[in-house]
């Protein structure tokens, strides 16, 4: 076994599939030492898994592809990092009453949040539980524990998702044969790196805009107060563009260079690679449109949640790839709508990427903040044995004459020998990476994680049927 523990994570986004192993190093240094994706084509689409067998295909073939890039390793289990257009936050209290003054304790407190974890409606499942505040007899405060009193209201704010969605996630899973050490949530992760304490404290819009989807978490006093993923994301820039008569790739490319400073360009015009002509100032048209409509969205999503800018001293908070279109950070200033707003730099330097492939940093950053909040082993490292030789056997092979007393060439007789020597010993490593693989498991108790309860909840709800 390794002495340094390698964590592997595998983050299901909403245009590719994508897998990393690194090791976290005394010094806080997180190194990346190998990388994988894969698109998702139709399979995933903003994030939710549409096709279970071609899903868990991906999955194996990213294990394969990191293995490939570990020596002499095997990855035993991985770390999941969860998003999504299925995630959606409701809120929940809790109460408890007693006949006399009663002493709040850690247990009671762990009693109620768990009742959260029973969805209200079947077809839901709780991804997270995570406490607001406590009204204690007429005392409101973070930490009941040790307060004495006759009532007690606990607020919560669950994360929720589609069941049937969720259990599809799990399946794929369980047809790639990959264990699970734990599942994390993406945008919880990502907002504990990108936000200061200051920040979450004073209240802010933490906007996190993907390819397929966009994320819009607010924060309040130091925890998240609302999250809502939107079903639109710069992807869908690439593909108006493509409706003008242009390839995907090229498409993708003009978002990428062009963005959204086409209606400022001296150039008047754009050749394509296949010599058509566009106005630059349609290309920006095209841009700006879609970019507006998930702005808009954006903007919708903060005024349901009853926050307004008056409660969100930190403003706005911008991440994720689309907002690495040239020009964003111009055009945001234009509008009205952003009195304050930042758009958030990656923080990569407490992170060495020695992976031969590296993604953009947009990427970079979300699969480093996975990797870093793992804590368990991944990977089992076997240790290459020297292979023992029978020197009498092996004399008698290289020596004596040019033909056996079939009158075969010996040439051939002795490679036919070391091959089925060869396939043995390779059996052999085979067979004891297996061994170790299933005593690890063993001695190593299964957490009861987010999918541990999926399928849990999926028992429980096919014993209803049957009954």
């Amino acid at each position: 076994m390794t002495e340094k523990k390698m964590t592997v994570i595998i983050e299901i986004g909403s245009s590719e599939i994508s897998g990393a192993a690194g090791y976290k190093h005394s010094d806080g240094k997180l190194e990346v030492v190998a990388y994988a994706a894969e698109e998702s084509g139709e399979f995933i689409k903003n994030g939710i898994v549409r096709n279970i067998d071609k899903t868990a295909q991906c999955l194996t073939n990213i294990i394969n592809r990191l293995e490939g890039q570990l020596n002499n390793s095997s990855i035993s289990q991985v770390y999941v990092g969860i998003g999504g257009s299925t995630f959606h936050s409701t809120h929940r209290t809790v109460k408890r009453s007693f006949e006399e003054e009663t002493r709040i304790t850690a247990e009671l407190v762990d009693e109620m949040a768990e009742e959260c974890q029973n969805p209200q409606s079947p077809d839901k499942f709780i991804i997270r539980v995570i406490p607001q505040e406590y009204l204690v007899d007429s005392m409101v405060t973070t930490d009941p524990v040790g307060c004495n009193c006759r009532n007690i209201v606990g607020e919560y704010l669950n994360l929720e998702a589609r069941f049937k969605i969720m259990d599809n996630l799990r399946s794929s899973f369980e047809g790639a044969k990959t264990d699970i050490a734990d599942d994390k949530v993406t945008p919880l992760l990502l907002a504990e790196r990108i936000l200061s304490e200051t920040d979450r404290g004073l209240g802010c819009v933490l906007v996190d805009m993907g390819a397929g989807t966009t994320t819009v978490a607010i924060y309040k006093g130091g925890c998240l107060r609302f999250l809502s993923v939107i079903p639109l994301g710069s992807g869908l820039i690439t593909s108006d563009l493509a409706t003008l008569g242009i390839s995907m790739s090229e498409a993708e490319q003009i978002k990428r260079t062009i963005g959204l400073t086409s209606g400022n360009s001296d150039e008047p015009v754009y050749v394509s690679e296949s010599n058509n002509t566009f106005p630059k100032a349609q290309l920006g048209q095209v841009i700006r449109a879609r970019f507006q409509e998930i702005i808009a969205n954006v903007l919708n999503q903060v005024k349901l949640s009853d926050f307004s800018d008056d409660k969100l001293s930190s403003g706005i908070v911008f991440t994720g790839g689309g907002m690495e279109m040239p020009g964003v950070e111009a055009y945001l200033k234009q509008q009205p709508h952003f009195p304050k707003f930042r758009i958030a730099k990656y923080r990569l330097d407490s992170v060495e990427w020695t992976a031969s492939e590296k993604p953009m940093a947009p990427k970079q950053l979300v699969l480093a903040t996975l990797l870093e909040a793992g804590d368990d082993d991944c990977v089992t490292i076997f240790e290459s044995k020297p292979v023992e030789i029978d020197f009498k056997q092996q004399e008698q092979m290289s020596t004596g004459s040019l033909f056996t007393d079939d009158g075969e060439d010996a040439q051939i007789e002795r490679d036919k020998k070391a091959e089925e020597e060869k396939r043995r010993i390779q059996l052999e490593e085979e067979a004891r990476k297996k061994a170790e693989q299933e005593k690890q498991k063993q001695e190593k108790p299964k957490k009861k994680g987010l999918f541990e309860r999926l399928k849990g909840q999926f028992h429980h709800l096919m014993d209803d049927e049957n009954e």
